[in-house]
């Protein structure tokens, strides 16, 4: 009853947290609600301002790219009515500084380059063909614009786009566009006390806009806005994207929104500090938190004096727990309390030292099982062995070293058993080939080769349905796999082929070389591995092959001078 009675005062100190999640959801719901919609300002600004950039960018070029479509053709005209129109784009619109007419071999058009302003420097008269002549060397399909340059006459930043005239490509034209008015625009726009707007080429450098960023061509790029919107557009750049959201950390952090005009490839950016644009945020809050606070405080100590009592003895029982799930099976709970927590507490104790019997009487029933499988293996193995005298104990030494290798390339324990059975089963096969095959001295004829090689599939078939070795089946089957695919019986190739099988298969090689076979001598290590090295990439997986050599670099042998055949150690 005790443990009743303080639940029941605890149900009613908690009777305070519906209020306290009202209040919470109500910070929530505005808290959002505010940020909204200063989100969504952001965004209308941005959408706005992208409109305006598009404005200035789309007027001037349709007015030149509108050169390409006058009746007869462009190229078609005479000379005198080519250059009037050039005149006219250039008294119609004050954007429009330069324009220059090129041929279809790009080179430009005796009298087809005029200027808005007569005194134009040699210097600037260059700068301008260089940048034309840029864009048309890059392959042209449609207008195309170029990275944004100061005027050298402080008018504002000049771009310079070019297009293809005809189809066929009969020539080419090229204009420098003035973003001032766009400069002009862009200062004037206020976001909020503090906040600017700028626009930024598809490079991160700055073309214009207000606050103090710089001049034309600043590498603007680590502004993280900017920095977000660059890391978005490196798998698709042409993309045209969207993002409204909080960009920095601390006190650089702003709310920003940016958009990017198809066309040129610029994005246009709104910042504001977030201290600013969330001020209204920050003031309700501290309205409603105010208020929560007395409610909170008095829920908080009633709920310290009446759940000490339980949440004491609940830290005992969750510790011990942990301890028992770890596998220290027989930890107690000393509790001493004479309620329902005292009464767990002894229940708990039970269970736990019979789960400690339970455990002991299972460890030793898996080992004796795990005994005996390993004592059947090996005998299995040295069934095969005993066949012929040149492998006895050849499956063992195949065990010892895919282990060894299986632990340089950091596999599991559990692996590394599986690859000590797979190592001694991986001959099991030769079982059912007839035994003047399996000990014939001399070269097998090409019909026995084939006999032969049926022994990993009858391994595979032999060992099927015992179930606790089915992880090791691939080693069975698979260890005579190529690694270009060649090998046998199912022609796997690279990783495809089960990584314990190709394992067993390096093992195996080695124990071959380094043991004295009918048709063979037992090889010096040097000239194994220098064998193994050359099957690296063709026969073996030359990850394996490598670990290979680092077991040995760890055992202290050295290939240099080495004449002697050795044996791992197990």
């Amino acid at each position: 009853m005790r443990l009743f009675k303080a639940i029941l005062l605890l149900m009613l100190v908690v009777s305070i947290i519906p209020t306290v999640m009202v209040g919470w959801l109500s910070v929530s719901h505005t808290r959002e609600l505010l940020i909204r919609d200063a989100q969504e300002l952001a965004q209308e600004r941005v959408k706005q301002l992208r409109l305006k950039a598009e404005g200035f960018l789309e007027d001037p070029t349709e007015m030149v790219v509108g050169l390409s479509s006058v009746p007869g053709g462009f190229f078609s005209l005479p000379r005198d009515t080519q250059r009037s129109h050039i005149a006219a784009v250039l008294n119609q619109r004050q954007e429009v500084l330069a324009l220059t007419v090129f041929g279809a071999d790009k080179q430009r058009q005796p009298g087809l380059q005029a200027f808005a302003v007569h005194d134009m420097a040699p210097s600037a008269v260059a700068e301008h063909e260089e940048r034309a002549r840029a864009l048309l060397n890059a392959g042209l399909t449609g207008v195309r614009y170029s990275d944004v340059v100061a005027s050298p006459g402080g008018g504002g930043p000049v771009v310079t786009l070019a297009f293809p005239v005809g189809d066929p490509v009969q020539g080419y034209m090229a204009a420098d566009l003035t973003l001032a008015g766009l400069r002009q625009m862009l200062a004037q726009e206020r976001v909020g006390s503090t906040g600017f707007a700028y626009l930024a080429d598809r490079n991160g450098r700055l073309i214009t806009g207000g606050g103090d960023l710089g001049a034309v061509g600043e590498d603007v790029s680590k502004r993280p806005p900017l920095e977000h919107l660059l890391k978005q557009r490196e798998g698709s750049p042409d993309t045209e994207l969207f993002h409204v959201g909080n960009f920095g950390e601390g006190r650089a952090a702003v709310v920003s929104a940016y958009s990017v005009l198809p066309e040129a490839g610029w994005a246009i950016v709104s910042e504001q500090p977030v201290e600013h644009a969330y001020r209204q945020v920050e003031t309700m809050e501290r309205r409603i938190l105010l208020g929560l606070g007395g409610a909170i405080l008095v829920a908080l100590v009633l709920a310290a004096i009446f759940s000490r009592n339980l949440t004491q003895p609940l830290k005992t029982f969750i510790a011990t727990s942990l301890e028992l799930a770890r596998g220290k099976f027989g930890v107690e709970v000393n509790l001493k309390q004479k309620n329902e927590l005292g009464e767990l507490a002894q229940t708990f104790n039970y269970m736990s030292k019979q789960l400690l019997a339970y455990d002991m009487e299972t460890r030793g029933l898996y080992e004796s099982l795990e005994k005996g499988y390993l004592e059947t293996i090996v005998a299995l193995a040295n069934s095969i062995d005993s066949k012929d005298a040149y492998t006895r104990g050849h499956s063992q030494r195949v065990g010892d070293v895919a282990v060894q290798i299986g632990r340089e390339m950091k596999l599991t324990e559990r692996e590394l058993r599986q690859l000590q059975y797979g190592g001694i089963l991986h001959d099991i096969g030769k079982i059912g080939i007839v035994e003047s095959i399996l000990t014939k001295q001399s070269r097998l004829t090409d019909q026995e080769m084939a006999t032969m090689r049926e022994h990993p599939a009858i391994g595979d078939a032999i060992i099927g349905p015992v179930t606790f070795l089915g992880p090791v089946r691939a080693c069975v089957r698979h260890h005579h796999e190529r690694w270009d695919g060649t090998g046998y019986p199912d022609k796997l190739q690279g990783d495809s082929i089960p990584l314990l099988a190709r394992i067993v298969a390096c093992a195996d090689t080695f124990d071959a070389c380094t043991s004295t076979r009918p048709y063979q001598k037992a090889m010096p290590l040097e000239k194994a591995m220098e064998i193994l090295d050359n099957l690296s990439g063709a026969q073996l997986d030359p990850r394996v092959v490598l670990a290979l050599r680092a077991v040995l670099a760890q055992q202290g042998v050295r290939l240099e001078g080495h004449r002697q055949p050795v044996k791992l150690a197990s």
